[in-house]
């Protein structure tokens, strides 16, 4: 699906905060300035709360208590505190029934934080950093909102209120709608100038097998396992996984035969940061 497709479609593709476009700027011109960064997230209350949150969690903190956005900075580092702050801001960035959304976030939250703890786990066999997963895992169904907000019949987002596991195939949404929702979630990576490799990540989410370049299929591997913990932990069947999980496993250096345990280790240690 090309962009011209897409736009034929007529599927908005949210633009950035302007706080996202200034650190962009910043971090482009190789301005990592640690006291200039923080002016520019602390005019976003809200993006700089939710990094205080962040920066406290057992992946990143590791015994340092952040008291001052320069210290968030410090202890999560400056483009990784960006990574976070895009994830953090596409909620904001695309509209529609709260209720819903509210069920939608909660659910891509809960498996970003569990793709950030495998990658965290996984990061010297894989070179795929916490908050690369945390981002690839937040946007990568960005697009079934968008699809949603542009096609009254879609119906993912009710179907996933009432606790289904998966969205409508990705041959059916191309049959309906000319496009499907990695398309659409790699689009809004690529105009919110994510890093290329978690972009083709994103589009390619649910395709492990024929990936070439190591680090996409790392973190598609990071987020079907991602997807395979909170399915366990929901009481969910994950129709995808079962054709997926002997390639997961070996890309992600993993013994299958200790999956069970390590699924109940990662996912204590998600609990445990609260």
């Amino acid at each position: 699906m090309s962009d011209l497709s897409l736009a034929h479609a007529d599927v908005r593709i949210p633009p950035q905060p302007a706080v996202l476009a200034r650190l962009f700027e910043l971090l482009a011109a190789g301005e990592c300035d640690i006291r200039r960064v923080a002016q520019v997230i602390a005019g976003d209350a809200g993006l700089a709360a939710l990094l205080f949150r962040l920066a406290a969690s057992p992946i990143y903190a590791k015994g340092r208590r952040a008291d001052s956005l320069e210290r968030v900075l410090q202890v999560v580092g400056v483009q990784q505190s960006f990574n976070l702050a895009r994830a953090l801001a596409l909620e904001g960035a695309i509209g529609g029934d709260r209720r819903v959304l509210e069920v939608f976030w909660q659910r891509s939250g809960d498996i970003a934080r569990i793709a950030a703890e495998v990658a965290s786990d996984r990061v010297a066999v894989c070179n795929v950093f916490p908050d690369q997963a945390y981002l690839a895992a937040i946007f990568q169904d960005c697009g079934v909102p968008l699809l949603a907000e542009r096609f009254p019949d879609y119906g993912s987002l009710k179907t996933l209120a009432v606790g289904a596991a998966c969205w409508a195939s990705m041959v059916e949404e191309d049959r309906r709608y000319s496009t499907d929702h990695c398309v659409v979630g790699y689009l809004v990576a690529r105009h919110w100038k994510l890093p290329d490799f978690v972009a083709d990540a994103i589009r390619c989410h649910h395709e492990l097998v024929g990936l070439g370049e190591h680090r996409v299929r790392s973190l598609v591997a990071i987020l079907m396992l991602a997807q395979e913990i909170y399915c366990r932990e929901h009481g969910i069947h994950n129709a995808e996984w079962f054709g997926a999980a002997d390639l997961v496993m070996s890309e992600l250096g993993l013994d299958p035969a200790g999956l069970d345990e390590y699924c109940d280790e990662i996912r204590d240690r998600c609990h445990a940061a609260g």
